[in-house]
């Protein structure tokens, strides 16, 4: 029997969890990320939640009526920072307090990690917008990530967004392809020990970018 057919739709804070599933399931260079950060919930309120509240043109695939890949971004580069200091503080205590995060004091050493993470980024004058884009292992190689990405950028374009620009490994072969064929070039490169503990080895970082005029 052929997979059921993929449906690209706008994602909306109601898909909270359902993305933050898949971003958790991907969120270690593809592969799961429970191991090392073992609150789905905590991570979804984290790396997903500030994209689906204060960002734009995100999209999610569906089959068989459920998420299984997305792209989210912002179009504006304020708008992450922005949202944090009004939302994130009460989110995360809210969270806590209801026990959503039973694990939280093993997810601590990831999230210390991510804060003092720094890499290399591209103006935000001609680069303003970025993304994150993911996908299930059983919805890889069907075209959604194209899909996703040309949904996105089309919406950037729409909006009079001039650039966008993501970050991304060497590991990322299969997504650098689709960046390629999208046009997205590397702007830098650098090295990093952020992988080390959970790969074995320091990996090059990459800073891609795309004009969108």
């Amino acid at each position: 029997m052929p997979p059921e057919p993929l449906r690209i739709r706008a994602a909306t804070p109601s898909d909270l969890a359902a993305v933050g599933r898949v971003s958790h399931r991907t969120g270690l260079l593809g592969a799961p990320i429970g191991r090392f950060f073992p609150d789905e919930a905590l991570w979804a309120d984290v790396f997903v939640r500030p994209y689906l509240e204060a960002g734009c043109c995100n999209f999610v695939a569906e089959a068989d009526g459920r998420i299984v890949a997305y792209v989210i971004g912002a179009c504006d580069p304020g708008a992450l920072p922005r949202w944090a200091r009004t939302r994130l503080v009460r989110v995360l205590l809210g969270g806590l307090l209801r026990g959503r995060y039973p694990s939280f004091l093993r997810d601590l050493p990831y999230l210390w990690r991510s804060l003092r993470q720094h890499g290399e980024r591209a103006p935000a004058g001609r680069y303003p917008a970025e993304l994150h884009i993911n996908a299930l292992p059983e919805a890889r190689g069907r075209g959604v990530g194209s899909a996703l990405m040309a949904r996105f950028l089309d919406c950037l374009r729409a909006r009079g967004v001039p650039g966008v620009q993501l970050a991304t490994t060497e590991r990322n072969t299969a997504a650098l392809a689709l960046y390629e064929r999208f046009g997205f070039r590397v702007y830098a490169r650098w090295r990093s020990p952020f992988w080390k503990p959970y790969t074995g080895r320091v990996l090059e970082h990459l800073r891609l970018v795309k004009e969108l005029g």
